[in-house]
């Protein structure tokens, strides 16, 4: 096979795993800022529902806001603090230890003592412990005690907006919606793997609207989602314990049973992400396990024809998730393949296109997107390639061991890193 045949076939096979990944990204760009217009026919929506009296215009449900923790000594009075400095007056708070061996009860029982003692507010604040059982559990063991309407599971690592829970209530005032994910940010971005995860989640959560026009989410993350008791724990069960990624297994059960999600930009939350590359790799690789296992579990919703189910997330979310691991495992030779045809042919067309379609990327996002975040990020644009790269060397080793465990039919075990605790006084 001479040179040019060689070229050809590169040119191919670049040329088709672009299209496919080029045509994903156009249709989420061109559908993410129709998000606030959704928004707003939403809104419209319930005030048609009130007119009519369908329903009540005072919906002011109790809040129950479930933070589970386990050795969180460093940033769970701080959670909590959060979770009771929002604005809407009818919170409870139940903290779950989940068996901490560090003083995270102590901390706890202590800021309750003195909350208790100092506070004129009517919000609740409930200490619960068990033996270490898991996250899951530890969520299951405070939605069983809980009293809200509504349900909020919390990370302790987390701080809430002091308007998300107001916010929240609104988009529930609507029957119709049964679930709900908050905007989370990375709040600890003074590192290169924090700025790694800062990028990276304003992104993901810009094209979340894109899942919530369609009402395809398929990842409720723990740092801020919330239910409607009545269509969802007390109707399809409890978190799974028997996943690493009980959040999101309960996301693809709730689709798999016709519910009906949101994305909420303006119920913000900040979130301490992983602190070094190690911790980064380990949180990942607990992702992917978790995606595949609950992929494999909920394989039914892919391509489904069932009316109940949304059309998007099986045609298109789904299937492309998937294709996005599959071309991420031979991405070190695709990228290999990249940059050896550009450089050798001197063809630039492909890399000029993928990093114009990045450069729309950080324009719709941060032109288009929420207002918490800063329109200087677009500046970044130049050193993200750098970053990029980084982040996919170890989206990559990820999978791998992911799948190897995979094979293998072993589980993640649990990662913990060091909390250093986040301040949102400079959001």
């Amino acid at each position: 096979m001479n040179t040019n045949h060689i070229f050809e076939s590169m040119r191919s096979i670049i040329t088709i795993f672009s299209t496919l990944v080029l045509t994903k990204y156009f249709i989420y760009l061109v559908i993410a800022p129709l998000y606030p217009i959704k928004r707003e026919i939403d809104k419209l929506k319930i005030k048609r529902l009130i007119k009519t009296k369908k329903i009540p215009q005072d919906y002011t449900p109790l809040v129950s806001i479930i933070i589970p923790a386990w050795n969180e000594e460093v940033g769970i009075v701080s959670t909590v603090k959060s979770a009771l400095a929002n604005t809407y007056p009818h919170i409870e708070v139940i903290v779950v230890d989940d068996g901490s061996t560090d003083n995270t009860k102590i901390k706890v029982q202590e800021f309750i003592k003195s909350y208790q003692k100092n506070s004129p507010s009517q919000k609740k604040v409930k200490y619960i412990y068990q033996s270490n059982q898991g996250k899951a559990m530890a969520m299951n063991h405070g939605i069983s005690k809980s009293k809200g309407e509504i349900i909020v599971t919390m990370d302790a690592d987390s701080l809430h907006d002091s308007h998300a829970v107001q916010n929240m209530v609104a988009y529930f005032q609507d029957p119709s919606i049964d679930a709900l994910v908050g905007n989370v940010k990375v709040q600890n971005s003074s590192t290169l793997v924090g700025m790694i995860q800062k990028l990276e989640y304003i992104f993901g959560f810009y094209f979340k609207r894109v899942h919530s026009i369609f009402h395809a989410e398929y990842i409720f993350g723990g740092a801020c989602a919330a239910f409607r008791k009545s269509t969802t724990f007390d109707s399809i069960g409890m978190f799974d314990n028997s996943t690493k990624t009980e959040d999101i297994e309960y996301s693809l059960r709730t689709q798999k049973h016709g519910l009906k999600s949101v994305y909420a930009e303006d119920v913000i939350t900040y979130t301490e992400g992983a602190s070094s590359i190690s911790d980064l790799f380990k949180q990942r690789t607990r992702w992917k396990k978790g995606r595949i296992d609950v992929f494999v579990k909920y394989r039914e919703l892919f391509f489904s024809p069932q009316k109940h189910h949304s059309r998007f997330l099986s045609f298109v979310v789904l299937p492309y998730a998937v294709f996005g691991d599959f071309q991420l495992l031979f991405e070190p030779m695709f990228v290999t393949l990249v940059w050896t045809y550009t450089f050798v042919s001197h063809d630039y067309i492909s890399l000029g296109i993928s990093s114009l379609f990045i450069l729309f990327t950080f324009l719709s996002s941060t032109i288009f997107g929420d207002n918490k975040t800063s329109r200087w990020y677009f500046f970044l644009f130049p050193a993200f390639w750098i970053l990029f790269y980084l982040l996919v060397a170890i989206e990559f080793l990820a999978l791998v061991k992911s799948l190897e465990l995979y094979l293998h039919r072993q589980d993640v075990a649990w990662q913990k890193w060091q909390r250093r605790g986040i301040s949102v006084s400079t959001p």
